[in-house]
C-alpha cells in the first residue's frame, strides 16, 4: 500500500511541474510577442564636404534694362520681365544652400527667399521686391538702387552688388510688343477715386429724378435695362462735358521703351485738369461705368482709343462712345464717331479690353494715394477745344 501512494504521489509531482513549467513557457512567449523589439539606432548624418566659396559663381542680369514699370510690377503680363535675374552656379561636389535678399531701398519691401544648389548644378532665381505705396505715387522717372546680397547660412555674403535701376511713374504703361498687355489699362479704371465718386453724384443732375441705377432694374425686360444704360451713360457724358474736358495729348514716357510706352493720365488727373488724350478720357468714363456696377470695355484702333459699356449684365450688346468729341459735341456724336471707327478699322485690329474679364484674372486698379484727396472739379471751361 505504501508503494502504491509513493507512486502516484512521484506521478502527481511529474504532472504538477510540467504544467508549471509549460505555464512558464507561455508567458515568456506571451511578453516577447507584446514587447517589440528595441528600434534600431539612427544612422549617424555625416556633415556634408565644405564647398569652399570660390567654387560658388554668382550672374546678375537686368532684363528690362533696369526699367520698372509700377503698373506691371509682379504682374503675369505677357510681355515683361523680372527687375532682375540671378544666376547661382556650383562647381563643387557638394550641396549649398543659399539665401537671397533683395531690395530697391525706399521703393519696395525686401524680399528673402532660400535655396539648395545641388552638386554642379545652376539655378535661375526671378527677382521681385514687393514695391511699397509710394512707388503708386511717384510721378517721375527716378534713378534708385536694387540691393543684392546672396550667402550660406552663417556667413559672410558670398554675393552683395547694388545696380542702378530706373522706376517710372506710375502713369507709365508699358504696352509691349504688338500690345501683348493692353489688358493692364483695366489698372487706370478706377471707380472708387474720389474725383470719379463726384463725377458720378454730378452725373444725378442729367437723369430722372436723379437716379442712376445701374443694372439694377429687376423684372424689367431688357429693352428698359438697355434704354437705362443708355441713360446713364449719357448723364456721365454730359457731367464730363460740363467739366470742359478738352482733348490735350501727353502720351511722352522717358526710357528705352518709348516707342512702346506711353503715359496714361489716372481719372482723378483727367477730371481735375480737364484735359485729356483718347485714352485718358476713355478710362475716365470706364471708371464711372465700373463705379455704378455696369461693365465698361475700352477699344484700342492703330492710333486711337474709345469706350464703350455693356447693354446688360454679360451682355455682347454694347455701346460704344468716342469721348474726344468733348467739350463741344454731343452724345450722339460720340455715339456716331465710335461707329466711325468700328466700320474703318478691319476686326483683326480692333483690341477689346473687357474690364470685368480683367478683374477676373486679378488686374485690379492702381492703388490710390493714401491719405490723399482729389480736388473738387474744376468749373467748366468755354474755350476752343482741340478733337481729333
Amino acid at each position: 500500500m505504501t508503494r502504491i501512494l509513493a507512486i502516484l504521489f512521484s506521478a502527481t509531482t511529474v504532472v504538477l511541474a510540467t504544467a508549471l513549467g509549460a505555464t512558464w513557457w507561455f508567458a515568456y512567449q506571451l511578453m516577447q510577442s507584446t514587447n517589440p523589439p528595441p528600434p534600431e539606432p539612427l544612422p549617424v548624418l555625416l556633415p556634408s564636404p565644405q564647398v569652399s566659396p570660390l567654387q560658388v559663381r554668382y550672374q546678375v542680369d537686368l532684363p528690362g534694362r533696369g526699367e520698372i514699370f509700377p503698373a506691371l510690377a509682379s504682374s503675369n503680363a505677357r510681355d515683361y520681365w523680372p527687375v532682375a535675374v540671378l544666376t547661382i552656379s556650383n562647381a563643387s561636389d557638394g550641396p549649398v544652400l543659399q539665401t537671397i535678399s533683395a531690395e530697391i531701398p525706399e521703393w519696395s519691401r525686401r524680399s528673402t527667399t532660400s535655396l539648395i544648389v545641388g552638386p554642379r548644378e545652376t539655378r535661375v532665381v526671378h527677382i521681385n521686391p514687393e514695391l511699397l505705396p509710394q512707388a503708386y505715387q511717384n510721378t517721375e522717372i527716378r534713378r534708385a538702387l536694387l540691393e543684392l546680397r546672396a550667402s550660406a547660412p552663417g556667413k559672410q555674403p558670398g554675393f552683395d552688388q547694388a545696380r542702378p535701376v530706373f522706376l517710372h511713374a506710375v502713369s507709365d504703361l508699358y504696352w509691349g510688343n504688338k500690345f501683348a498687355n493692353a489688358q493692364f489699362i483695366a489698372r487706370w479704371v478706377t471707380p472708387h477715386d474720389l474725383a470719379v465718386i463726384r463725377l458720378v453724384s454730378s452725373a444725378r443732375n442729367y437723369v430722372p429724378a436723379g437716379r442712376l441705377a445701374g443694372y439694377g432694374l429687376a423684372g424689367n425686360t431688357p429693352e428698359r435695362v438697355s434704354a437705362q444704360v443708355r441713360d446713364e451713360a449719357r448723364a456721365v457724358f454730359e457731367a464730363m462735358r460740363h467739366l470742359g474736358i478738352s482733348y490735350v495729348d501727353s502720351l511722352f514716357t522717358f526710357g528705352n521703351f518709348s516707342g512702346e510706352a506711353q503715359r496714361v493720365r489716372l481719372p482723378r488727373e483727367t477730371l481735375n485738369q480737364s484735359s485729356a488724350n483718347c485714352v485718358d478720357v476713355s478710362v475716365a468714363f470706364a471708371s464711372a461705368m465700373e463705379n455704378l456696377g455696369m461693365d465698361p470695355v475700352i477699344v484700342i484702333v492703330p492710333g486711337h482709343a474709345f469706350a464703350g459699356v455693356r447693354l446688360a449684365r454679360d451682355a455682347r450688346e454694347t455701346l460704344y462712345l468716342d469721348l474726344t468729341v468733348l467739350p463741344e459735341g454731343s452724345f450722339q456724336r460720340a455715339i456716331s464717331r465710335a461707329g466711325y471707327w468700328l466700320k474703318k478699322t478691319p476686326a483683326n485690329q480692333q483690341l477689346v479690353i473687357d474690364i470685368s474679364a480683367a478683374r477676373a484674372l486679378g488686374i485690379y486698379p492702381i492703388p490710390l494715394p493714401l491719405q490723399a484727396k482729389s480736388a473738387r472739379p474744376a468749373a467748366p471751361q468755354h474755350e476752343a477745344s482741340k478733337t481729333t
